[in-house]
């Protein structure tokens, strides 16, 4: 079985990306590769960043999967849409199942339903394509009209929401993201072409427990939860081992969400000697004296800070505009 995973996120495209051009490789699209993988699922990534549309397609047709995952958030629906109605109109891919997932589907799988995907993941997918993937072994002609976690038509062409998947307990148990599965020195290149050096995406946590108004909770929703210290200090080393970056991003919604969890990472990565650079992103109300201390001792450069409210009495989440972590008592710091 022929198994493709792909975003539609096509950076040639973004004119306002390509002057930033602060590219990240797909971390969610890897972690579910990582994930088939670790079942001895084959399966391919075709990273559309550094591609074009028509290189896609050539790809695709050479290919044929049997079935196709597109990533999907609101920069790229118009892409995977039209890159869905393609598949749709070729005969030589009618028998390709298309599923979708990512932040923009769960509020809209009518609609992703009605442009022909065949199922709508909704939450976490690495145990639902999974899932997905067992079931269409044996049964390719066929739509599951049971698995949790999941959006599809019945048989009387109506939308059937099928129950939500209890979320992943420990993140520890998931393997790292499959990077090897694309060219990160794609990524490094365009980095160093434009900014002089190298950077790296890795997540420690998923879900955030606050609810600012304009974020999407349509993966995680309302959980946290976390990966221990130690697991993240294990998978920093081996990326240092083996592509050395210049710098990382952590892109947890909420950094220093856990005061705890930032004493059990400063202390993973000294028993490790790992020296590192990077930026989070968290909130005003989760900052204080020994945070912004321990973030600097740690390798933080530049935190995100939101400033959804200018109300000192509302210090809601979100992240517009951006601060230097070189608040007073942090700059000498460690």
């Amino acid at each position: 079985m022929k198994i493709l995973l792909t975003h539609g996120y096509f950076l040639e495209l973004d004119e306002k990306e390509k002057e930033i051009m602060r590219p990240y490789p797909p971390l969610g699209l890897l972690y579910i590769s990582a994930y088939l993988t670790q079942e001895k699922i084959a399966n391919k990534v075709f990273d559309t960043t550094f591609s074009q549309p028509e290189e896609f397609k050539i790809f695709f047709k050479n290919s044929i999967p049997d079935i196709v995952g597109f990533y999907v958030n609101l920069m790229t629906r118009k892409n995977v849409i039209e890159l869905i109605g393609w598949i749709k109109t070729h005969n030589e891919f009618k028998n390709t199942k298309i599923v979708v997932g990512g932040p923009e589907v769960t509020y809209h799988a009518e609609k992703f339903l009605k442009f022909g995907a065949d199922v709508v993941v909704a939450g976490e997918g690495e145990q639902t394509f999974l899932e997905l993937v067992n079931f269409w072994k044996d049964k390719i002609a066929f739509i599951p009209q049971d698995i949790p976690g999941t959006f599809v038509k019945n048989n009387a062409g109506e939308i059937t929401e099928n129950s939500l998947r209890e979320k992943i307990k420990s993140l520890d148990d998931l393997p790292i993201p499959a990077r090897d599965a694309i060219d990160i020195q794609k990524y490094f290149s365009a980095w160093k072409n434009k900014h002089g050096e190298s950077a790296l995406s890795l997540s420690t946590m998923r879900g955030c427990p606050y609810t600012c108004k304009w974020c999407s909770r349509a993966v995680y929703g309302l959980s946290y939860r976390r990966r221990s210290p130690d697991a993240v200090a294990a998978e920093i080393e081996f990326l240092e081992k083996k592509y050395l970056p210049d710098s990382y991003w952590f892109v947890d919604d909420v950094f220093t969400i856990s005061h705890v969890w930032m004493r059990n990472f400063s202390i993973a990565l000294q028993q490790k000697k790992i020296s590192i650079r990077y930026e989070c992103i968290t909130r005003a109300d989760r900052l204080n004296e020994e945070m912004v201390i321990l973030l600097k001792q740690t390798g933080c450069f530049r935190v995100w800070i939101g400033a959804e409210s200018g109300s000192q009495l509302r210090p809601e989440c979100g992240y517009h505009r951006t601060f230097e972590a070189v608040l007073r008592f942090g700059q000498n710091a460690g």
